[in-house]
Formats: structure tokens, sequence, C-alpha cells
């Protein structure tokens, strides 16, 4: 998207044209498929879990039941890449969130962060 066109400066050697001032085009994120769409519910699922961890005794005990079953199914889903992307994701946000970031908007995080 062209935000403003480039100026033309005179100057006593001639003229100089600026270059045109664009954003680079913005790409939408992909639809998650079924299996992507699995593998978020399964995310939202192990974040929710949370919430059951604040009931008093047996809180806690059911948290982790429910992220460890969450979490394995999240494993089965994805490939071995994809699990890599989504592990590096979720030290930093929340299981859905780093799930849809690593199935929907497919970014290429550098070799260094993946352990490459």
């Amino acid at each position: 998207m062209k935000v403003f066109t480039g100026p033309k400066i005179p100057t006593p050697f001639g003229g100089i044209k600026l270059p045109d001032f664009e954003t680079p085009p913005l790409s939408l994120p992909t639809m998650p498929d079924a299996r992507a769409a699995k593998a978020i519910g399964h995310g939202l699922g192990e974040d929710a879990a949370q919430i059951v961890g604040i009931i008093p005794w047996i809180g806690d005990i059911a948290q982790d039941i429910l992220n460890d079953l969450h979490h394995a199914e999240i494993k089965k889903i994805l490939t071995d890449d994809e699990y890599r992307t989504f592990a590096e994701y979720n030290k930093s946000f929340p299981s859905a969130v780093a799930l849809a970031r690593t199935l929907c908007f497919k970014e290429d995080l550098p070799k260094a962060h993946l352990g490459g």
C-alpha cells in the first residue's frame, strides 16, 4: 500500500527523486483446518485447567491431570517440527495462543531458537 509518493528534489546537479514510501503487503493468517482446530481446542483446555487449580485441596491434582491429558493430545496431533515451534512459543504465551501462532501464522523462527 502506497503511503506517499517520494518528492523530487531539485539540486544544482540535477533532480533527485526519492523513493515512494510503501507498507509491506499484509497477509492474513490461514484459517485452521480440522487438525489445527482440534489442537487449539486442546490448548484452550490446557489453559482452562489452570482455573481448576484454584479449588482448595483437590484443584492442584485435577489441574495436573487435565494438563497432562491435553498436552499428550497436543503432542499426538502436531508434527515434530510444529511441536518444537509450539514449545518455543509456549515458554512465553498460553498454550492456545502458542498453538495459533504455530499452526495459523506459520512464522519462521530463527534456527538458534529451535536448538539447531
